[in-house]
């Protein structure tokens, strides 16, 4: 069960979240293949704040390994044929193959990763089925994403309406980006609505002008309220956007961890699908409400009807707006659904650090990091409160589907598929999460 994540502006962030610098773990290749293979594609071309390409790189990763260890978890492809092999190999070739179609400027790059990954594999059997191991994984997965509507062109025309997404300064980009993306299939949840929320506080509500008048004070540019450190979030989180400082902890915590390769499969291959389909979650709910953003509600107060708001038409937000609705905010369902996989993979989390934009930032536990995330957009001014605590609440609900489900876990034992035909329990009970080697246990409900 995932704990509930309370968003407050007093106590959001341990005493630990400040801006530091803290050397990050740095996998080198004659360490495990997975989480090497995640530093590369972090660090070379690799656009952390694209969803899609961590949970292809991971779910070629997750079945090329479990395939040469002898399919101990469930595939996520399915039967894709094998030769099994080398694990290092079939991970190195997998990724590699993934990233190349992805990115195909940083062949060259991929190219030498693969090339030091290899060496380190002796010739023979083993290692050229390997080989074949991870070029059919990784083929099988740009198949199944081949048309998945990424790359759908939904038209968009903004309304013009009061309280309905406008083009926001300072560069003032007609059309909101990727009005598709949460129409693109999903990669562990039924459908981009399964968790739609309900909608956002009406413009004449008291709610409106009470998350009106908290971020037009602690969002501003020129705020007197906002503190350094909420300053610091604002523009570390601006830097650190999408799955990959929760990819970037997952390594660190792994490498400290000393967990298996098959295990860091499972974990980065459930935490990058899941983050996906946060995403697909949030830009579902942000299409349907349509939502303006906080500088053109404040920039417009005249226009809402509510009497507790007040226009400044000169209000500007602490960082830049980004171009899409405002409901709900993507790095709070992000932040939620990676927090609760990380927890139930290594436990709540002791103290750890993330590196973005120059800067690193600690704090005691994921969910910790995730507050801190979801209270950052506030704080730079570019989302209201109801935005972040809906985000919130709809991250936790993906991860909590996630790990429900039954996707890259540990294939029951004969025994347990026994008690399934006889009915005997429920399919969460049987279908028990492996835990790490810590033998630290999940969040529980609060």
């Amino acid at each position: 069960m995932i704990r509930s994540l309370r968003l407050t502006l007093q106590v959001a962030v341990s005493a630990l979240a400040m801006t530091t610098a803290v050397p990050a773990f740095a996998v080198p290749v004659t360490g495990d293949p997975v989480l090497y293979w995640n530093e590369v594609m972090l660090g070379t071309g690799y656009n952390p704040g694209q969803v899609r390409p961590a949970a292809m790189v991971n779910v070629a990763l997750h079945d090329a390994v479990n395939a040469t260890l002898g399919n101990p978890d469930r595939a996520y492809l399915g039967s894709v044929v094998n030769a099994g092999g080398d694990t290092r190999a079939a991970a190195s070739v997998a990724a590699r193959d993934v990233l190349v179609t992805l990115y195909p400027a940083r062949t060259a790059e991929f190219d030498a990763a693969l090339v030091a990954s290899l060496a380190l594999v002796p010739d023979g059997v083993a290692k050229t089925n390997g080989m074949a191991t991870g070029a059919a994984m990784a083929a099988a997965t740009i198949a199944r994403r081949a048309n998945d509507g990424t790359f759908n062109v939904v038209p968009y025309t903004p309304s013009g309406l009061p309280g309905r997404w406008a083009p926001t300064p300072p560069g003032f980009v007609p059309s909101p980006v990727t009005p598709q993306q949460g129409l693109v299939t999903p990669w562990v949840v039924g459908s981009g609505s399964q968790f739609r929320p309900g909608a956002p506080p009406a413009l004449t509500s008291d709610q409106y002008a009470q998350a009106f008048n908290e971020v037009k004070a602690i969002g501003s540019a020129t705020s007197l309220t906002r503190t350094a450190d909420q300053t610091a979030s604002a523009q570390f989180w601006a830097a650190a956007t999408g799955p990959g400082p929760w990819i970037r902890a997952a390594i660190d915590v792994a490498t400290a961890s000393a967990t298996s390769t098959l295990e860091n499969a499972r974990v980065l291959g459930l935490l990058s699908t899941t983050v996906a389909d946060a995403v697909i979650a949030t830009w579902d709910a942000k299409y349907t409400f349509d939502y303006w953003r906080p500088v053109t509600g404040i920039r417009n107060a005249d226009l809402d009807g509510n009497a507790g708001t007040v226009m400044d038409a000169g209000w500007t937000p602490l960082i830049v707006t980004p171009p899409h609705p405002s409901f709900v905010s993507a790095h709070s369902a992000i932040s939620a659904a990676a927090s609760a996989i990380l927890a139930d993979a290594y436990g709540v989390g002791g103290n750890f650090c993330v590196a973005a934009g120059g800067t690193s930032r600690c704090w005691a536990n994921f969910d910790a990091a995730a507050l801190d995330a979801a209270n950052s957009r506030l704080w730079g001014g570019i989302h209201w409160s109801f935005d972040n605590q809906a985000g919130l609440q709809l991250g936790q609900e993906v991860a909590a589907y996630a790990l429900a489900g039954t996707a890259f876990d540990a294939v029951p034992e004969p025994a347990t598929w026994a008690m399934l035909i006889a009915g005997f329990g429920l399919v969460g009970a049987m279908m028990r999460k492996r835990r790490q080697a810590l033998g630290m246990n999940g969040m529980t409900a609060a």
